[in-house]
């Protein structure tokens, strides 16, 4: 049941997995990340469902926001010490505007695995969001046991 049957893990190790797209809790790599930009709405190894509650979005988009805006930050201020005195500002709006493009979506599935584990560290599953998650991880073997028939 991939991690179902173990106590939940520690907030370091949630974090760890996270980082590494894996699922933050049961650490599987068939986690809830569909190629770069898409999401199952569970974790096909352990089945904890990666929308907990109303508004779940607004969190990873606000860590991607914060990401983005801090690594513009450190590029732009490396970017002006390095060109000092002498400017190249269209070199510099070209550099900053690309990366403004860019950074948010390589940040995407990081900051869905880190904002899932975020809030499995806040909101521990209790035993009726582990039991909805056996089940459907039965429910979808019992699927495909029937299919491959």
């Amino acid at each position: 049941m991939g991690g179902m049957d173990q106590l939940t893990p520690s907030v370091a190790a949630m974090f760890r997995r996270a980082a590494v797209l894996k699922c933050p809790h049961c650490g599987s790599r068939r986690s809830f990340i569909k190629r770069w930009f898409g999401r199952y709405d569970r974790c096909r190894a352990c089945g904890i469902q990666w929308h907990r509650e109303h508004g779940f979005e607004l969190g990873p988009i606000a860590l991607n926001v914060v990401l983005t805006f801090g690594s513009l930050a450190i590029i732009m201020i490396v970017a002006f010490v390095a060109t000092a005195p002498d400017y190249n500002v269209a070199g510099l709006m070209a550099l900053v505007i690309g990366a403004a493009i860019i950074l948010p979506l390589i940040y995407l599935p990081f900051t869905n695995t880190l904002w899932l584990a975020f809030d499995l560290a806040v909101h521990r599953p209790d035993e009726r969001e582990l039991a909805q998650a056996r089940a459907a991880i039965g429910s979808e073997g019992a699927a495909a046991g029937a299919a491959v028939d």
